[in-house]
């Protein structure tokens, strides 16, 4: 079943990968590289225009003729690319800022735990680091940052746990990432909040939050047992 699973979350040709520390700096220097390179046009261009137009304004003068119909295009002229350029600097930012929003990583002490999670017909499967799977049972330690990589072998789910207020989709052939750091011990419900099929209601896990060396031990246990 683990095999299986994982065959059908390879990467394909569609590029599908979790998201890496490397991807979000990758990003980071992508924005300030161009970023910056707009800055400098448009600034650019703007004290060019601001030239350009005190520079028209006194030949104007000089001539005592005065155009109001050429003056008005001239300021459109200048006007009109600025805000062009300003906004497809922002709709190209936000539009790669909400592309990227699941690849933050939070900070935290030590490195945080990552965890698979596989939506599918009609359960939650979590696959921890070691490669060991547990099908409707999320444990974790307490006081530490987790990280869900999130993604769906069917139809879109949404993983929620409302009792720490996160939730985040489950699209096939996409890792969507969700973080959380639980500090209070107990069990927690994981439910599906995205429509999807007649088992949809009874799509649901449990999250158990225990303390860290309650943790250590069971997943010891975890890995020579090698199931969930």
């Amino acid at each position: 079943m683990m095999v299986t699973l994982l065959s059908a979350l390879a990467p394909s040709s569609g590029g599908t990968t979790p998201p890496t520390d490397a991807i979000w700096y990758g990003l980071l220097r992508y924005y300030l590289f161009f970023g910056s390179a707009a800055g400098i046009i448009v600034i650019g261009f703007m004290v060019y225009a601001a030239a350009a137009h005190r520079r028209a304004n006194k030949e104007q003068h000089k001539k005592f003729a005065y155009r109001p119909a050429e003056h008005n295009w001239g300021n459109w002229k200048t006007i009109l690319p600025l805000i062009l350029i300003t906004i497809s600097v922002q709709a190209f930012i936000e539009y790669q800022t909400f592309a990227s929003n699941g690849l933050y990583t939070p900070p935290g002490s030590g490195d945080p735990m990552t965890i698979q999670v596989i939506g599918r017909q009609w359960d939650w499967v979590f696959v921890y680091p070691n490669g060991v799977q547990d099908i409707g049972n999320l444990t974790v330690p307490q006081n530490a940052v987790i990280v869900l990589n999130i993604t769906s072998i069917d139809v879109v789910h949404s993983l929620a746990i409302p009792a720490l207020s996160v939730a985040k989709d489950a699209i096939p052939g996409r890792y969507s990432t969700l973080w959380f750091n639980a500090t209070q011990l107990g069990s927690y419900l994981i439910e599906c909040k995205e429509l999807c099929g007649i088992g949809h209601a009874y799509m649901l896990a449990h999250l158990s939050v225990v303390t860290q060396p309650a943790f250590a031990s069971w997943y010891a246990t975890l890995k020579e047992n090698g199931t969930g």
